[in-house]
This record gives C-alpha cells, structure tokens and sequence, in this order.
C-alpha cells in the first residue's frame, strides 16, 4: 500500500501553490471578517460574518450607501463597519430620525426604525466621508460616528450572513 502518489512532487507543488493563492486572495483581494456589536443591525447583526472586496475603492471613491470596513488612527489594530452617508464638504443634519444632507432629505430604504434622533447640522470636513451605522434605535451618544478618510478604507462589503 503507497501512502504518498507516484507523482507527489506534482501534489506537493500545487498544494503549495494553492496555499499561496489563498493567502495573496486573502492579504489583498478578498476579506473575511467577524462583525461584534449592534450597530449595523439589522441590516448586519452582531456576530455575522461578512466578505470585504479590498479591491473595490482602489480605482474610485465609495458611493453614498455603500457599507465600508475601515480603521481609525486611533485604533488601527480594529476594524469598523458603517455606511457612508456624507462627503466632504456636505452638511449633515438628523431631524426626528430622518437624515438631511444639504437640507434635502434622504430615503434610506435599507432602515426598519428611524430612531428619533437630532442632531445638528454639521460639515463633514475636507477629504473626509461621514459614516454611521444603521442601527438607529440606539442613541446618537451609543454611536461612533468618525469622519473617515479614503485612506482608512480597508474595502467594501459584498456579502454579509
């Protein structure tokens, strides 16, 4: 009885070659991480896994609604997940719940509950995005809200369970 193949150079060098693949895919296309909090609830709940595509804000900027990953100065060993809802340059307002950007507000079709939050107006600054969670039901204080920039990206969540 053989234990190894005929041809187990052949098997050794591509399962090396997969394990390479897998690891480049994993460094610098494709994310897979484990979200802890409540803050994107329900659209992501707390404990889901979710795949960031690290590629996506490479080439262009993310569009309003879009759900990002990204790391703060202050903390850069942690990720946090949000939606972008404001550039730079825009003034952001909450009035009972509802999101005013520039005055004129917003639908955010993905939200089941409001909240009743008010903030506000506010400018998001130069060569920033704001971004929030979606969970707002919770009290704005409960909340991080940073202005992020494009270079705390890590990339752009494609799929969440």
């Amino acid at each position: 009885m053989k234990i190894y193949p005929d041809n187990w150079k052949k098997a050794a060098v591509r399962t090396g070659t997969v394990i390479i693949l897998i690891v480049l895919v994993n460094a610098f296309c494709l994310g897979m991480y484990r979200t802890y909090g409540m803050s994107m609830e329900p659209t992501v709940r707390d404990g889901a896994v979710v795949f960031v595509n690290k590629l996506a804000y490479k080439f262009h900027l993310p569009q309003r609604g879009d759900i990002v990953v990204f790391r703060t100065s202050n903390r850069p060993y942690v990720y946090f997940m949000k939606r972008v809802l404001a550039f730079s340059g825009e003034t952001v307002e909450f009035r009972n719940g509802v999101l005013f950007i520039n005055g004129a507000e917003i639908s955010e079709p993905y939200l089941i509950e409001r909240g009743d939050w008010n903030v506000p107006p506010f400018v998001v600054r130069s060569g920033h995005m704001f971004v929030c969670g979606d969970n707002r039901v919770m009290a704005w204080d409960d909340h991080f809200h940073p202005e992020i920039t494009s270079h705390t990206l890590v990339g752009k969540v494609k799929w969440h369970r």
